[in-house]
């Protein structure tokens, strides 16, 4: 049977959004590692411990500081891309390799397709799993 825990201990800051206590929050589970993050005791955001928002509370000023946390924050070209748009450029990308090279092609990219999702079952497993 899977039993949890919540400890409360005092952290000493106030919440930057509603001016209410903010309390470190631990979460044991059974079988699982302990979950550490700081929870304001009025309007229930919740910081990781390295001070990046993790939940933003139900309160107006929340979402207001949420947001402007968001505009401020840095956005990599990278992430501005849709990932069906991502899928789309791999698609055309993997038709262009198959018209322009050909059988080659195919025999030097299959083994290292499989050994790519065959690495990726295995992190996914290994996460699954908390063995990293």
């Amino acid at each position: 049977m899977i039993e949890t825990e919540t400890r409360w201990e005092d952290s000493g800051f106030d919440c930057e959004h509603c001016g209410g206590e903010i309390l470190l929050r631990t979460d044991i589970e059974t079988g699982r590692a302990d979950f550490q993050c700081y929870q304001c005791k009025e309007c229930a955001c919740q910081w990781l411990l390295s001070g990046d928002l993790h939940r933003i509370g139900d309160g107006a000023q929340c979402k207001k500081a949420a947001k402007a946390s968001e505009a401020e924050g840095e956005v990599h070209w990278v992430d501005r891309l849709s990932r069906s748009l991502w899928i789309l450029l791999a698609i055309i990308a993997g038709v262009m390799l198959l018209r322009f090279g050909g059988g080659l092609v195919i025999r030097l990219l299959l083994p290292l397709i499989a050994l790519g999702v065959l690495g990726y079952v295995l992190v996914r497993y290994g996460r699954t799993q908390e063995w990293w």
